[in-house]
């Protein structure tokens, strides 16, 4: 738990969960194993007791450890942060009990200051829970215990979805894009974004995204619902699946609200093909939806074509189609050069020398929608 980040999308981490296993290819180089492994040989007790038994020989054990005593730090957090929910774990993971959750919503909910940056791979339990109607009610008992606790005026009136929660789903490629993205469009929130993060393949959006129009739609078209709309283009609106028809929608039932790319950094970290992370800019660019570029990670693109004598680990081509088609182990690239299908050379630089610029500028973009 941090209040400060280096991490370029928000401004503190509250942990608290500690402890994961994995579940997708995004998954592979885990940075918070290696976190664990450090904090676990801390000489603070506080510090190495948290993430005791979470971590073995560079790998998750399945251990997880909820934390109560950290669960009240955003109350204590005067200042307006952006937090991102549970750097160290997953929120929705398994062997966090329905209650543990309740609780981290209900100090969200009597923390309107922050805006909560909720990032989980467990896209059908979080689905599962968050849209059950007794969630909401078991959220509003835990906030009316800990305002008892606190001495909070229990007057307040809280709006729902929380406007201060964004909700996202991390997405490395379009077999978890298509899996994710529609669970999380079916959950409620205010806010829903994208992590794209370790991006290890393209992914088109077309089927998730909404484009916007400046029409006056009326009211929500979508079931009963009656909440003032915006006109929104849906490639699978109504009952025709090819339907590009203008649908108004209200911020409940619109698609996504925020997309952050990222390649990855570390040992082991696999490059990220430069017109994958463009395609998303694009499309983003297209639809009205904001973009974030974290970082190119440890490997950036290059304009030199590596000469196959003289190939080491620091570089290496690609092909877009993810392959990295010549390496140091394979010298033998069969996109040559002149090739419609010619690889992208990448070199590893590391991620302070790659950066975070993405055809010559920083992209900084977030939803306008704020708690």
């Amino acid at each position: 738990m941090s209040d400060g980040t280096k991490i370029s999308w928000t401004d503190a981490t509250w942990n608290p969960v500690v402890g994961c296993t994995k579940v997708s290819a995004g998954c592979d180089n885990c940075y918070a194993i290696r976190t664990a492994r450090r904090m676990t040989a801390n000489p603070n007790p506080r510090v190495s007791q948290a993430y005791a038994g979470t971590e073995a020989g560079g790998e998750w054990t399945g251990k997880v450890n909820l934390l109560s005593d950290r669960l009240d730090q955003p109350l204590k957090w005067r200042r307006p942060r952006r937090i991102f929910v549970n750097a160290q774990s997953d929120l929705f993971h398994e062997a966090v009990p329905d209650d543990f959750i309740t609780r981290a919503w209900a100090v969200m909910t009597l923390a309107p200051q922050h805006v909560f940056q909720v990032l989980t791979k467990r896209h059908a339990r979080m689905r599962s829970l968050l849209s059950a109607p007794r969630f909401q009610d078991d959220v509003w008992r835990a906030a009316t215990v800990l305002m008892g606790e606190r001495g909070i005026d229990k007057g307040r009136h809280f709006a729902w979805p929380l406007p201060g929660v964004w909700l996202g789903v991390s997405v490395e490629d379009q077999q978890w894009a298509d899996i994710r993205i529609p669970a999380l469009l079916d959950t409620p929130a205010a806010v829903r974004w994208l992590s794209c993060e370790p991006l290890l393949g393209s992914v088109k959006l077309s089927d998730h995204i909404d484009r916007w129009s400046d029409d006056d739609p009326g009211t929500c078209d979508w079931g009963h619902c009656s909440r003032p709309a915006v006109a929104v283009r849906r490639d699978y609106a109504h009952d025709d699946p090819g339907c590009v028809c203008m649908l108004p929608v209200c911020r409940e039932h619109r698609g996504l609200d925020w997309v952050v790319v990222g390649g990855e950094s570390g040992p082991g970290a696999r490059p990220m093909h430069p017109a994958w992370a463009r395609s998303l800019r694009d499309q983003c660019q297209a639809a009205g939806v904001p973009f974030h570029f974290k970082q190119w990670g440890e490997w950036a693109p290059s304009n030199v074509y590596p000469n196959r004598g003289h190939l080491t680990d620091a570089h290496c081509v690609m092909h877009p189609a993810g392959m990295t088609a010549m390496t140091k182990s394979n010298p033998f690239n069969p996109f040559e050069r002149g090739h419609p299908n010619w690889g992208q050379p990448m070199r590893r630089v590391g991620k302070a020398r790659a950066g975070r610029e993405l055809d010559g500028r920083v992209w900084d973009e977030y939803p306008e929608v704020a708690s």
